[in-house]
């Protein structure tokens, strides 16, 4: 690192008041002020509408801070150690992505986290900020459950094997989308040690993710078994949440050693660009489309997108294709993308055949150089002002 080192700060979301209380209640005696302070200034370095920062030199955040180079960089890896800084670099300028704290129950489940803070702070101040974030229990024993059930109040006879195969666009919280089985499960599992083979392996958020992961970074059965050992403990228990960093920086040091040959895309007029667009990863959407300095960092948003919309990952392939070549290459902040998926689900675009139909094919009404729009009358109205309203979002 140098003095005249650019740099640039990038996060997903603002932090709630809780994930600061833990920041500064369970982080700060391991990060020390130092590093504390860091990841505050490096937060309220972003810009509140898509949480990126401008460009400052080191030697800003050095005179800001009053700390030398040497302490300064310190103090960063100490944040990229304990996963609340990602470091990205570029010849000799970097991109630092914050990442948000744990909920107290993962850090105190954190096998070495939570033994850290306890060698710290010791026992007593332990379990004293143990029990600040503990939440009693209501007592119900004496109660008895009324709740209705919905046939208790609704009259509703469903159609016979009826099966509505269609996705939705929206948030929630059960894992998003559903991908397909991309690898043979039993497989995985039998892969395994006997150790790990816990009941956890069958539970729906799991196969789902293992599928995802296989998904979107086209691992192997053997790289996701290695994955999985890399998250699993002595005694065959796993921390499913550190499943998404392990793979992800598994995949960066992949990639490094690998030649990627780029992706061989259909044209827009062309029929088998739809099943294209369900069959292909996401990564290699962006190893094709994406400028060099976005493609890591798109592997997390690729996977936010799966996990935070329940629509069909043709539709997601779709919306990245669209928008980095709309945008020249570059990725804009999940937010954003998430902006836009509301927007086409808005004009009934929820299927991978209605994002073809409705945008891919009707690229040729953009001009990515000038960011105008040619007229056509084939083009629905609303496609014009959508594509506005992106200019818009993006000032």
């Amino acid at each position: 690192m140098r003095q005249k080192s650019e740099f640039t700060v990038i996060a997903n979301s603002s932090l709630s008041s809780d994930e600061w209380k833990v920041l500064a209640l369970l982080y700060l005696p391991i990060l020390g002020s130092n590093s504390f302070t860091l990841y505050h200034t490096f937060y309220h370095l972003l810009n509140a509408k898509d949480y990126h920062s401008n460009t400052y030199t080191l030697k800003f955040l050095s005179d800001l801070l009053n700390l030398d180079l040497k302490t300064l960089k310190e103090a960063i890896q100490k944040l990229e150690a304990i996963n609340l800084v990602n470091t990205y670099k570029d010849q000799n300028n970097y991109v630092f992505n914050l990442k948000n704290p744990l909920s107290p129950r993962g850090f105190f489940q954190d096998t070495i986290l939570g033994q850290f803070l306890k060698s710290e702070v010791g026992t007593m101040y332990f379990e004293m900020l143990s029990d600040l974030f503990k939440v009693s229990k209501y007592d119900l024993s004496t109660y008895s459950e009324v709740t209705k059930d919905f046939d208790d109040v609704f009259t509703f006879m469903p159609s016979s094997k009826y099966q509505d195969d269609s996705m939705y666009l929206g948030r929630k919280n059960n894992g998003g989308s559903v991908i397909d089985d991309v690898i043979d499960y039993e497989k995985f599992v039998e892969s395994l040690p006997n150790r790990l083979k816990k009941p956890i392996l069958y539970h729906f958020n799991t196969k789902n993710k293992i599928q995802k992961l296989a998904y979107v970074y086209k691992f192997t059965i053997d790289e996701l078994k290695e994955i999985y050992e890399k998250i699993s403990y002595n005694d065959g228990e796993v921390n499913l949440s550190r499943i998404e960093f392990v793979a992800q920086t598994f995949f960066e040091n992949k990639k490094q050693t690998v030649n990627v040959e780029k992706i061989k895309e259909p044209s827009n007029d062309d029929p088998s660009k739809i099943e294209f667009l369900k069959t292909v990863s996401p990564l290699d959407v962006l190893e094709k489309y994406a400028k060099n300095d976005y493609q890591l960092m798109g592997t997390e948003t690729v996977m936010q997108l799966l996990e935070r919309n329940e629509v069909e990952s043709g539709v997601i392939n779709a919306l990245l294709m669209h928008i980095l070549k709309y945008k020249n290459g570059e990725l804009p902040h999940i937010n954003y993308l998430d902006k836009v998926l509301e927007n086409w689900f808005k004009q009934g675009i929820k299927t991978t055949e209605d994002a073809y139909e409705q945008i891919i094919k009707r690229e040729e009404v953009i001009r990515p150089s000038s960011k105008q729009v040619k007229k056509s009358s084939t083009t629905p109205s609303w496609v014009y002002d959508y594509l506005e309203k992106l200019d818009q979002d993006e000032e």
